[in-house]
């Protein structure tokens, strides 16, 4: 075990030859760390303690930073799926000097959550919606706004989205190239934008092909497993019953699943199920669900980052942010 340098004898050329980096940026790291990634103030901090730099005075003469309060309304924090969204706005939030506080309207109405935010508005600094939309009745708040995975074009707050519509188009159309021709569809929400357009695009695929509707194929449950299961039931009981199922979210899709093994029905073979949103869960289901995946945790740092901007003065570029998803091909899809 190497012993440290005497502290009087380290110097900051030290700490960056053993970090690897310039003394620019070590300099930078003691005296404005929100400017260096956390990975390069990790590694310049070890080095520092390593050659026995004195690291603590030169904190303590850093100045002090103002950290900003956000407020995050989630759909419902018990859903796996907001999990990974919620650890991005965290981790950029730490970044980014920002404390968050949540609030679950999974369990209680959003409008008696936003009555609580809006005596507490003068305490904050800005506002996060996951999976749910502002209405009109938020103005008063007059907060920095942000919308995650729900988008809104009668609001001014910029959103971070995907293209629902053409991710869900692309599921359905999969599974009409591998030959399927009786495919059903379980929906989650109607009010919820994002279920407007999966809808939409599930309907344009079959319109793509000139396949008829069939509106005894389309369902509507609410994203939790026991609607996937209901709706498989209404679905597998009909003449014909579907040979394909596409899901909302992946919680339905996984309750689908399990209706459709307790009915007898083998799972590719007899009957395709594609979900949305790849929750951990779908990955060790029996068989694997086929998914539509995106990027979770992307979506929460990107959204504390221009929620930042905005707290801080600066306009936006835009007020829509579209990013990418991905298919996930597993064995729930023949």
């Amino acid at each position: 075990m190497k012993t440290p340098l005497n502290p009087s004898s380290a110097t900051m050329k030290a700490v960056a030859l053993a970090a690897g980096v310039s003394t620019a940026t070590v300099s930078r790291v003691f005296t404005t760390p929100e400017k260096v990634s956390s990975t390069t103030r990790q590694r310049v901090e070890s080095a520092a303690i390593k050659v026995g730099y004195p690291t603590i005075p030169l904190f303590s003469q850093s100045k002090t930073l103002h950290w900003r309060r956000v407020m995050v309304f989630v759909a419902d924090i018990t859903d796996s799926f907001y999990s990974e969204i919620i650890r991005g706005i965290e981790t950029q939030a730490t970044h980014q000097h920002c404390s968050i506080t949540l609030f679950d309207c999974g369990q209680q109405s959003i409008e008696s959550y936003r009555a609580y935010a809006g005596s507490l508005a003068e305490g904050y600094d800005g506002i996060l919606y996951v999976g749910i939309s502002p209405t009109h009745a938020d103005h008063h708040l007059k907060l920095p706004s942000v919308i995650i995975n729900e988008y809104s074009s009668d609001h001014g707050a910029p959103t971070l989205h995907i293209d629902n519509l053409t991710a869900s188009f692309n599921a359905v159309n999969y599974l009409i190239q591998r030959g399927h021709h009786h495919i059903a569809c379980i929906t989650g929400p109607e009010k919820l934008a994002i279920c407007q357009y999966r809808r939409q695009g599930y309907l344009q695929a079959l319109q793509r092909h000139s396949f008829p509707l069939n509106p005894y194929y389309i369902t509507q449950g609410d994203f939790s497993f026991q609607s996937g299961i209901a709706s498989a039931e209404r679905l597998l009981t009909l003449s014909p019953p579907p040979d394909a199922i596409f899901c909302h979210n992946d919680k339905m899709a996984l309750g689908a699943m399990y209706r459709a093994k307790q009915l007898g029905i083998a799972i590719p073979r007899q009957l395709s199920i594609i979900g949305f949103g790849d929750i951990e869960e779908s990955q060790y289901a029996d068989p694997p669900l086929t998914t539509i995946a995106q990027p979770r945790v992307t979506q929460g740092e990107t959204a504390i980052s221009l929620l930042t901007t905005l707290m801080e003065g600066k306009p936006l570029i835009h007020r829509s942010y579209l990013l990418e998803t991905e298919f996930i091909l597993r064995r729930s899809t023949r």
